[in-house]
């Protein structure tokens, strides 16, 4: 067996590794959701439903700060010109 065989091999194991490891964690987030969903349905709420209503009201908060008028420039050039003429 070659150098370049062994290299080959080697590059094998350890993408078979990288994918068993990838399949593993997603199956354990599936049933880490699942536990979270059926402690929801326990404790008579959905999981992350509470949550996304406190954001909700957070965002229309952020949102209507950002509905003030711009303030107009001309207002800034017409103190700047009062302030030099006194």
């Amino acid at each position: 067996m070659g150098i370049k065989d062994q290299f080959q091999d080697k590059a094998n194991e350890l993408k078979d590794q990288a994918q068993h490891a990838a399949n593993r964690g997603r199956d354990e987030s599936r049933e880490r959701g699942q536990q979270g969903r059926e402690q929801g349905r326990e404790q008579g709420r959905e999981p992350g439903r509470e949550q996304g209503r406190e954001r909700g009201g957070q965002e229309r908060e952020r949102g209507q700060q950002g509905r003030r008028p711009a303030p107009d420039p001309m207002d800034e050039l017409r103190d700047e010109r009062d302030r030099f003429q006194s």
